[in-house]
């Protein structure tokens, strides 16, 4: 049985804000399901509008970071969840940040634009060898993704992660990466070198 108290735990170690009834709610959950990342239930919650963006922002960073290759989650489900969500870095609430990203994605031509993106080249590949299905080949994807774009960022663990909504970006294959450089005009730099 989950105390209430450890709801309030999670929630400040998160930097998260939620009401006395944010609170109820969740804890209803979590004892319902006797697990801290009720992954389904939540799903099936927030499908019929019974999660808050508070409640959602507690639960979806774990989730994410705990899911399954194949989770039944449906991408759309996901995007919409995060969408939904409050801006985390390694689960805590943080500024959204201003700033774009090179990243990069092992994946197959078709799933190019999923949330999962990383911040290490090498493990895009590790990704596109050794995660796609038997006897599919899966290449490496590169993008810029603008602050506003990113849902969460994933720097603790092994894979340095975002979760991102890529849709309607330029993506390319690793070898064309440099289509992505934007010439000094467009980045606010100057062509004569600064003085000492």
């Amino acid at each position: 049985m989950i105390d209430e108290a450890e709801v309030w735990r999670m929630a400040a170690r998160r930097q998260l804000t939620l009401t006395n009834a944010e609170v109820a709610g969740v804890l209803a959950l979590m004892n319902r399901t006797g697990n801290f990342r009720p992954e389904a239930e939540v799903v099936q919650c927030f499908q019929v509008g019974e999660l808050t963006s508070g409640m959602v922002t507690l639960f979806l960073p774990s989730m994410w970071l705990n899911r399954r290759d194949e989770s039944p989650v449906p991408a759309e489900v996901w995007r919409a969840m995060f969408e939904c969500a409050a801006y985390t870095e390694d689960t805590i609430v943080r500024r959204r940040p201003r700033r774009s990203s090179l990243a990069y994605r092992g994946a197959t031509e078709a799933n190019r634009e999923g949330l999962s993106w990383s911040l290490d080249v090498q493990q895009a590949r590790d990704f596109a060898r050794s995660r796609q299905a038997p006897g599919i080949a899966g290449s490496i994807w590169v993008t810029r993704i603008p602050g506003d774009r990113v849902f969460a960022r994933f720097m603790e663990g092994w894979e340095k992660e975002l979760t991102a909504d890529v849709r309607g970006l330029e993506i390319y294959p690793l070898e064309d990466a440099s289509r992505l450089v934007r010439p000094w005009w467009r980045m606010g730099l100057s062509r004569t070198p600064a003085r000492a």
